[in-house]
């Protein structure tokens, strides 16, 4: 493994982390709220940096291109049908992705093949997504089984047919009707379609493989099962490992078994409040600001979450953990805690116009009795525990409070339409890691859009702002927080929007939620990396698990059967199908280790230093 440093872009600075470490490729894994109800060569001790170097020879770069990413594979991967794994692979992978309008071609002019083992990149939007994008999230088809369709997605799109064509169109229904019966793959293990059943399928060892000559399990199970289901699968020593999001007290009962262990890693996501302008009570910032002093945040995530919450410090609008690699020291101290004081929030009311009656409860500068309703997914339970907590301590302090549940499937239209008070959603969402995926998550459309002509404005906030004396246009600060390759360009528009949702407080996000994933070690397998490894500073869709078992750390224990064992809720038959394209693909659904353990990525995202490190790829190089 060559171990070249970053000299000209990194993804991310490094993670900051003192916690001791959440289902397949980046789309079906980026779990949009992790909650319990719905719950993405060896890496040494010292991570190898990222695998990045600068083209020697600077060459003129084709018209609308800004940047060439090259991306070398490993020459010895082959398929389990035993076709090498070439460029013709990832390419026409990539021609297929552009017919289906994949997130890829809104940064690329084109992929092109070198030779055998070297495919470019032609980026024509440079922005940190796009290297998460390529690096990680998606890995090729293969060419022997898919190339009917690769081929055809490739002659469309250099005779400059649209995505919406009648032809692009046709050519994707006729990629779709096809069903194979076999699975091909490069990975250490594959489903065995004959062993899939509503309760459970098995993975068997594929020893044509990655890295399949350092690896001695020889089969993986899957059980299939929601939370509720693993449990009992889990407290009888039957399971590996689990993905799923265990409540308080199933953390306790899991802690009482001697071979088990939790792994907290961070997931990237956390719940709090969106505030939406349209109701006059808490259009005022002074208003939000008492809330974030009258909610004790800490109290709020150990009820909802138990040891998996951690109450957010730094209030900035995205992961505590990051804010020492975004923000300098001196925008860090300008930055107000708001720790738990009540008289501060008296004084902010009262300073508005707002009173406290005689009884004890609040009245908005209008003299009505001041009342909110907290609307929050039913079914989400953390949230709904969440929500619940706010309620009653904003209810101690004199201030109405009622919680509204709905249906999640709603939760589209209700963030649209803005027809809500406050809303209890994702405040912080760092998945791919960068603060700009949180602050354009809840700050522009659909969410956010507050010049809205067709009456779905969100929560109304303003794009229009003033940050320590200077006006500032939102969209602007985004478009400059995620625009090219170099981060240190990003970082002002990232300490301005800090700034912003810190005073501001357009969202006030309550808890981090953490992993709750269980390891069972030395019941059938053995080699976990301890605890203070920095592979479990990676959050479940950096496969922290996955690379354990790529990279042969982990063995069939003294007492084991040459099994590893897992649960999760797989696509049941007949809901699936085999084919690597389609919106049921079980290979794509299988969830994490599985999917990985079958399409390796080509590299890991390492969060401890913030590196991509070679896996089916070899190196990269951008120029």
């Amino acid at each position: 493994m060559r171990n070249t440093k970053f000299l000209y872009v990194v993804l991310l600075l490094a993670m900051v982390l003192a916690a001791c470490g959440a289902p397949a490729t980046e789309a079906p894994a980026a779990t949009e709220a992790p909650t319990m109800a719905a719950t993405e060569a060896p890496v040494a001790t010292e991570a190898p940096a990222a695998v990045a170097t600068i083209a020697a020879e600077v060459q003129p770069l084709p018209e609308g291109v800004a940047n060439i990413l090259t991306v070398k594979l490993r020459p010895d991967l082959k398929w389990s049908d035993g076709s090498a794994m070439t460029a013709k692979d990832l390419v026409g992978t990539y021609n297929i992705y552009w017919a289906q309008g994949n997130a890829t071609w809104t940064y690329l002019k084109d992929v092109v093949a070198v030779d055998d083992t070297t495919v470019e990149f032609w980026i024509s939007n440079p922005a940190p997504r796009a290297l998460r994008l390529i690096l990680r999230a998606y890995q090729p088809a293969p060419y022997a089984q898919y190339s009917k369709w690769m081929d055809e997605a490739a002659q469309l799109r250099a005779d400059g047919k649209a995505t919406d064509s009648d032809e692009v169109k046709a050519m994707l229904d006729d990629l779709y009707a096809f069903k194979p019966e076999t699975i091909v793959a490069y990975g250490p293990f594959i489903i065995d379609p004959a062993s899939i059943t509503e309760a459970q399928m098995e993975l068997l060892k594929n020893d044509m493989g990655y890295n399949a000559e350092k690896i001695d399990i020889q089969k993986m199970l899957v059980y299939y099962g929601e939370t509720a289901v693993s449990l009992p699968y889990v407290l009888a020593n039957d399971v590996d490992y689990s993905t799923h999001a265990y409540t308080p007290s199933d953390v306790e009962a899991i802690k009482s078994m001697p071979n088990l262990t939790i792994i907290s890693g961070p997931t990237g996501t956390g719940p709090g409040l969106w505030f939406n302008q349209a109701y006059a009570p808490i259009a005022k910032k002074e208003v939000r600001q008492a809330f974030a002093y009258i909610i004790d945040r800490a109290e709020n995530a150990t009820v909802s979450m138990g040891e998996a919450g951690k109450g957010v410090e730094y209030v900035v609008g995205f992961t505590d953990l990051q804010v020492p690699a975004w923000l300098t020291e001196e925008t860090i101290a300008k930055l107000n805690p708001y720790a738990l004081d009540l008289a501060k929030a008296e004084e902010l009311l009262t300073s508005v116009g707002f009173s406290k009656g005689a009884d004890g409860k609040w009245l908005t500068d209008t003299g009505e009795p001041f009342a909110v309703e907290l609307s929050v997914p039913a079914d989400y339970l953390d949230w709904l525990s969440s929500a619940e907590n706010a309620a009653q301590q904003l209810q101690a302090f004199g201030i109405d409070a009622v919680v509204r549940g709905y249906p999640s499937s709603e939760r589209p239209t209700v963030q649209k339409e803005g027809k809500y008070q406050i809303l209890v959603d994702l405040s912080i969402y760092y998945n791919p890691p960068h603060p700009h995926t949180s602050f354009n998550y809840y700050l522009t459309a659909p969410r956010n859009v507050p010049e809205a002509t067709d009456n779905n404005p969100g929560m109304g906030f303003s794009w229009n702002q003033t940050v320590e004396g200077k006006d500032v246009f939102i969209p602007d600060l985004l478009k400059e927080a995620s625009s090219g390759f170099e981060i240190e360009a990003q970082k002002p528009a990232i300490q301005t929007l800090a700034l912003l949702v810190n005073d501001q407080l357009p969202v006030l996000a309550l808890y981090e939620r953490y992993a709750t994933d269980v390891v069972n070690k030395d019941t059938r397998i053995s080699g976990w990396r301890d605890l203070s490894d920095p592979v479990y500073k990676n959050n479940q869709t950096d496969l922290y698990i996955a690379i354990q078992l790529l990279e042969g750390d982990l063995k069939v224990s003294a007492t084991g059967d040459g099994s590893f064992h897992t649960v999760y809720p797989y696509p049941q038959p007949p809901n699936y199908d085999l084919n690597y394209f389609t919106s049921t693909s079980l290979m794509q659904l299988a969830g994490n280790p599985a999917y990985n353990v079958m399409y390796p990525p080509l590299f890991y995202y390492m969060w401890a230093d913030a590196s991509y490190v070679p896996a089916a790829a070899e190196s990269y190089t951008l120029r």
